[in-house]
């Protein structure tokens, strides 16, 4: 019952600190995906840290992804890669 409650209470936590979070200019615009295909002709920048991909905002990793200079961020599961990618031809979500 205790590790309930205080997972709840992190969880709750976590919520209202992600509904803080200011989106860098052009982070909306930061695609993600979970597929190595859609970034098969693009540039890998840096890495994405897993608390970022496992946070229930995603703004949290399109800002870390802006930082790099990349738009789009590839979803590994552990973590995420942020790629640049030609604009013209955007990735499937």
């Amino acid at each position: 019952m205790q590790r309930t409650l205080r997972s709840s209470l992190l969880m709750m936590a976590g919520v209202m600190v992600a509904g803080c979070v200011t989106p860098a200019p052009g982070a909306a615009q930061v695609q993600i995906t979970r597929k190595p295909s859609d970034v098969s002709n693009c540039a890998a920048v840096g890495n994405i840290g897993a608390e970022a991909m496992n946070n229930l905002d995603p703004i949290i990793a399109q800002n870390q992804a802006i930082g790099l200079n990349a738009n789009v961020i590839l979803n590994t599961g552990a973590g995420g890669v942020a790629y640049r990618c030609d604009e013209r031809v955007p990735p499937r979500q």
